[in-house]
Parts: structure tokens; C-alpha cells; sequence
């Protein structure tokens, strides 16, 4: 009978471990979560100002430049970068473009504005 309540004792103590495990790592991915939608709320204020230097960039030039260096210091006093002080890829291809930043979504997938489609997504 010992014995019994013993083994019962040990199997609520298991649960509990295994709750206590749950728990963190539900933690954890609500960090990474958390983080990463802060991150693409950054990345789309400061991308839509790169944009604005690209449109206007446009407007005067009729084309956009090959690389967003260009753009300063006429269109835009200084580029922003991405969260994390990366700079954004840009990639020209013909009258569209992306502009990305790596590691926002998850921390593992790029987040990226389409001039196509005027909107983000990652």
C-alpha cells in the first residue's frame, strides 16, 4: 500500500514537469511571436520611407535608381535600415522592385514590400 501512494505521488510530480515544460515553450514562442510582429511593425514604418525617396526618385527621373545609395542625400538624408541595423535588400526588376529586410518573421524568414502589389508580406 506504500508502494501505491508512492507511484501516485511521482505520477503528479511528472504532470506537473510536463506542464511546467508546456508552458515554456509556450512562452517562447509567444516571444518570438511578439518579436517578430514589433519588428515588422519597424520595418514597414521605416520601408514605406524608402519607398516615398523611390517615388520621388521616379517622379524626377522617370526611372528608379539601381541601388537605394543613390537616393541620398536628394531624395532622403539618410537610409534607414532594418530592424537589427541591416540594410534593406532592394532589388530593381524593370518599373517594380522589393525592398526586404532578413529574420523579421519568426526571426527566420525575410519580410518584403512589392511595388507590384504595394503591401508586405514575409
Amino acid at each position: 500500500m506504500a508502494q501505491d501512494k508512492n507511484s501516485g505521488g511521482a505520477g503528479q510530480i511528472i504532470a506537473l514537469v510536463v506542464i511546467a515544460v508546456i508552458l515554456g515553450i509556450g512562452y517562447v514562442a509567444l516571444d518570438f511571436y511578439s518579436d517578430g510582429e514589433k519588428n515588422k511593425a519597424i520595418a514597414e514604418s521605416r520601408g514605406m520611407q524608402v519607398v516615398q525617396a523611390l517615388s520621388r526618385h521616379k517622379l524626377e527621373t522617370n526611372t528608379y535608381p539601381d541601388a537605394l545609395d543613390k537616393l541620398v542625400p536628394k531624395f532622403a538624408d539618410t537610409l534607414p535600415k532594418c530592424p537589427g541595423s541591416d540594410a534593406f535588400a532592394f532589388k530593381l526588376n524593370g518599373n517594380d522592385y522589393t525592398l526586404s529586410c532578413q529574420n523579421i518573421v519568426f526571426k527566420t524568414q525575410p519580410y518584403t514590400y512589392d511595388s507590384r502589389t504595394r503591401g508586405w508580406q514575409g
